[in-house]
């Protein structure tokens, strides 16, 4: 069960999230060894994590102002630059993009990369948000300088990992985990559950809590986010886990998304 609804959400908010983030991407690539691997995603180096982002943008673009398929053709052959100006690179792909978002009707049926289908067109902001952001966070950990995550954007950063990786990667086939994980905000009403139903990960939108609920971790949304997107696992001060740990823990052990210590850069 996907945790995310469909209604496309007002684009102000989103376009702003996109902007800072793909700004403060780019701020910090600037500051940073171009050769160096990325902690939190090893197999990357801060070039080519750039590189990802800046193809990203530019990908939409097409789709956009095009119509065109969303099938990636074309997404690796983007020529980008080898050197420091790989940061003005990306830079430069945010504007032109900004600008189809704030004109192209949010309605507008647009076709998604990833075999998603046709989906409207205002829900680019946020995927792309929640793209750009968690790989902001990513290269941010090269030099372990952190800004916060918004609450709003760490709660859609859940969602979507909930609706568009988990029925993707983890409709099947799917060991028990050993129980009901309910994932608690601290500083949000948002929550969700996870759990094992017929070799399928279930997830759902939970505020009051499952009343089968085998293990809790609660903490601000940008932990649950830095959780559920496995980029920073407990123990950690900022989370408080609570009943049988190794349920959370083999939660986090099902491949409902790539595991950034462990698969290749794309």
């Amino acid at each position: 069960m996907s945790s995310t609804p469909t209604a496309v959400p007002p684009a102000g908010p989103w376009l702003a999230h996109l902007r800072r983030e793909a700004e403060r991407f780019t701020q910090v690539v600037r500051q940073s060894p171009l050769r160096a691997h990325v902690p939190t995603y090893p197999d990357f180096t801060v070039h080519s994590l750039a590189a990802h982002i800046g193809r990203a943008l530019r990908l939409f673009q097409g789709i956009i102002s095009t119509d065109g398929p969303a099938d990636g053709a074309g997404y690796q052959s983007v020529q980008v630059p080898a050197g420091e100006e790989i940061a003005d690179w990306v830079a430069a792909g945010l504007d032109p993009l900004l600008t189809l978002l704030s004109a192209v009707p949010p309605d507008k049926p647009v076709p998604f990369p990833h075999q998603a289908g046709e989906r409207p067109a205002g829900l680019i902001a946020p995927l792309l948000a929640v793209e750009v952001g968690v790989h902001r966070w990513d290269v941010e950990s090269v030099l372990g300088e952190h800004v916060p995550i918004p609450a709003d954007l760490a709660v859609q950063e859940v969602e979507s990992v909930f609706a568009n990786f988990v029925p993707r990667l983890a409709g099947s086939g799917v060991a028990d985990i050993g129980g009901t994980v309910w994932l608690r905000t601290t500083d949000t009403g948002a929550a969700w559950s996870a759990r094992v139903d017929d070799g399928r990960l279930v997830t759902e939108r939970a505020p009051d809590g499952p009343c089968d609920t085998a293990v809790v971790a609660a903490g601000a949304a940008q932990d649950i986010a830095l959780l559920v997107w496995k980029r920073a696992l407990p123990p950690r001060p900022e989370l408080e886990v609570t009943g049988a740990p190794d349920v959370l823990k083999r939660f986090l052990a099902t491949d409902y998304i790539p595991d950034p210590r462990t698969t290749p850069a794309h």
